[in-house]
């Protein structure tokens, strides 16, 4: 990195949850920018497993498993292992780029995905999700959260089981630091990658920086967000498309100095 790379002079903020946000943050640092964590999600393991052991239970009769996220790959795949995997008649889904990384890791690396979003919405176009009347279909997700993968399956005539594998909470993460660069003035972006992430970060704060923190450029990688964010008084809000890629393309054409590296372009996950 030097001088004359894209963003530098420009801190970021980013709220992915902690231990999931290094290859951000690396590619943010790698064009100039100051990458600034802070974490609006948390993810823990559930205590009840009741769910997923019952899913797991049925692992050889399903023949369709969604996953919805890498965090659903991580807290399930090791008991799905534990117990043999899935049956090789089964199709394995991915929401996005992100989840089918995470399922290569385990093995699975083929599973199915759509090859232009990274959303339910997607992942129902796809001819292989259009006839599953009477198909075992199986949901691995966390707890709570959309349902309309599980109800637009169901009405197509499946038989669906939602495993739900971990939890999202607010995590116990000092705001003071955030805090204080808002009122100095030396946060210049913000991005975000959940609703519920963005919902986070309004309690999070204190209400007297909220106005400082809305009138930052905010980079999302999904219209929903995008509604989301706007509706809270953001005024600039870049839908930038799923991945690390897409993120800091989105902030070098918006605050940077022309588009990044082809080093980096190529080899950012």
């Amino acid at each position: 990195m030097s001088d004359g790379a894209p963003l530098t002079g420009n801190a970021v903020l980013v709220t992915r949850p902690a231990g999931q946000s290094a290859a951000l943050a690396a590619a943010l640092s790698a064009e100039g920018a100051e990458p600034v964590l802070f974490p609006t999600i948390g993810i823990e393991a559930l205590a009840d497993h009741r769910a997923l052991d019952d899913a797991l239970d049925h692992l050889a009769t399903t023949r369709l498993a969604v996953f919805v996220s890498a965090n659903a790959v991580a807290h399930a795949m090791p008991a799905i292992a534990a117990r043999g995997g899935f049956d090789a008649a089964t199709l394995v889904a991915a929401i996005g780029p992100g989840t089918a990384r995470a399922l290569a890791r385990f093995g699975i690396p083929t599973a199915l995905r759509a090859p232009d979003g990274a959303d339910s919405e997607a992942l129902l176009d796809l001819p292989e999700l259009a006839e599953v009347a009477g198909t075992d279909v199986t949901i691995f997700a966390g707890e709570g959260g959309r349902t309309l993968l599980r109800d637009a399956l169901g009405d197509r005539g499946a038989r669906v089981r939602v495993a739900p594998c971990y939890r999202r909470v607010v995590p116990a993460v000092p705001p003071m630091p955030v805090e204080a660069r808002l009122r100095e003035g030396t946060l210049h972006a913000v991005t975000i990658t959940s609703s519920e992430g963005l919902r986070n970060l309004q309690t999070m704060l204190a209400a007297d920086v909220l106005p400082r923190l809305h009138g930052l450029p905010h980079v999302v990688p999904h219209p929903r967000i995008a509604e989301a964010t706007s509706a809270l008084g953001v005024g600039d809000v870049i839908v930038c498309g799923a991945g690390d890629a897409a993120i800091v393309d989105a902030l070098c054409a918006r605050l940077g100095r022309g588009i990044r590296s082809e080093q980096v372009r190529h080899t950012t996950p």
